[in-house]
């Protein structure tokens, strides 16, 4: 075959050349390496958002350049084509169905069949996603066990409330060098109590917030949260002291269910979060401050 033969020739000419064996490596060695400092943008201020939910300021203490390229440069992370479903959007799901069981009894009583209304609005939640093998097998039979877990709370937590408040809305205005700046929320769940107290709850499908991180102000979610609570700034809700703070772990596994409270002063954490997050948008008003690239910023509290 006279094709394989010239290629075995050449093949044979390549291999006893040098500077062709050479030319692999070569690749790999520069003739000069140049170190690359770490981003550090600086846009100007007016270019700086002065509008954010109380979920981003994490990852604006954490990654200041998460929170430059997502609001300043509008870039967003694309889904997978044809992916499975992520453990983000298991959370929703299950949020979903705990928010509409929530909405459609606000109210101190519950039905006799909560439990059953519970799985029903669930299967109607989870519906488009029961194609998937891994959410039939896993994810619906640990939503089950949820949903019983979550009945025999509101059953024990009941009594001492006057309504339940599901997916509300909140926003606080904080004066700032640069003008006012916003922070946002939708909250999970607030407690009305019959004495006028509040309680603000987070789901969490997923890890839940170390108590060193609540308090060094690099988890303030719930404490912001608190702050426009107690401040009247939730539709429908009026202000009230903040009298629990606290995380509901729903994995479905053993347990299926748990209650973490934050165990800390309440009234000292949504001060320290609002002194810590003023501090901030000040810091970041300040047109030479850089959205550095996971800095360390515990000199920020």
């Amino acid at each position: 075959n006279p094709a394989s033969d010239e290629g075995e020739y050449l093949a044979d000419a390549l291999a006893a050349d040098p500077h062709v064996q050479a030319w692999p490596e070569a690749l790999d060695r520069p003739d000069a390496v140049r170190a690359m400092e770490p981003p550090a943008p600086t846009p100007p201020v007016t270019a700086r958002p002065r509008r954010l939910s109380v979920t981003r300021i994490e990852d604006w203490r954490r990654d200041p350049y998460a929170i430059y390229a997502r609001y300043i440069l509008g870039l967003k992370k694309l889904n997978a084509l044809d992916g499975e479903p992520s453990a983000a959007d298991r959370g929703s799901i299950i949020h979903k169905a705990l928010e509409d069981f929530v909405r459609t009894y606000p109210l101190a009583s519950l039905p006799n069949n909560a439990h059953e209304t519970l799985i029903e609005i669930g299967r109607k939640v989870f519906a488009p996603y029961m194609g998937q093998p891994g959410v039939h097998a896993f994810w619906w039979p640990r939503f089950e066990r949820i949903a019983a877990w979550f009945i025999a709370t509101e059953r024990s937590r009941r009594g001492d409330l006057a309504k339940i408040h599901s997916e509300t809305e909140g926003r606080l205005v904080l004066s700032a060098p640069a003008g006012d700046f916003t922070l946002t929320a939708k909250a999970d769940r607030i407690e009305q109590r019959h004495d006028g107290g509040l309680a603000v709850i987070d789901y969490k499908t997923g890890s839940v917030p170390t108590k060193a991180d609540i308090l060094a102000g690099f988890a303030p979610q719930l404490s912001l949260e608190a702050a426009i609570a107690q401040a009247g700034g939730f539709d429908r809700i009026p202000a009230g002291d903040v009298e629990e703070l606290s995380y509901w772990r729903l994995t479905g596994g053993d347990p299926p269910g748990e209650i973490k409270p934050v165990s800390a002063d309440v009234s000292s954490l949504v001060w320290e979060a609002v002194d810590g997050l003023a501090r901030l948008v000040a810091e970041f008003d300040d047109p030479e401050t850089p959205y550095l690239a996971v800095p360390d910023r515990k000199s920020v509290v």
